[in-house]
């Protein structure tokens, strides 16, 4: 287990923090932030032990998001809007998933 110290405020934690091989950034675990002070060396470390970002193909309520420039998974709060997951910047989803998307948090809360 390989714990990296979050330079993002707010965060700051340690965590088990992942590389991002398309981006070559790491991904703090905790915030979902980027963790900008990895030297190199760290970053082919993390990629050698398998501390990568996987693919989320395969959950439901995905989106790309232009921020995060990638597919993400989706929240949409109680005005019908939908905001991505990591970044809370709004995407941009079909109003039949966000009704969707809704309708589960709705049945998560009952």
């Amino acid at each position: 287990m390989t714990l990296i110290s979050c330079n993002n405020k707010g965060c700051l934690k340690l965590s088990e923090a992942k590389l991002d091989t398309s981006t070559n950034e790491v991904i703090c675990d905790e915030c979902g932030g980027v963790i900008t002070n990895i030297a190199e060396p760290m970053k082919r470390t993390l990629k050698s032990l398998g501390h990568i970002v996987r693919s989320k193909a395969k959950q439901a309520f995905q989106t790309f998001c232009k921020k995060c420039k990638c597919n993400v998974e989706y929240y949409v709060d109680d005005d019908g809007k939908a905001y991505c997951k990591v970044c809370k910047e709004p995407v941009t989803v079909s109003k039949f998933f966000q009704n969707a998307a809704k309708m589960m948090k709705d049945n998560k809360d009952a």
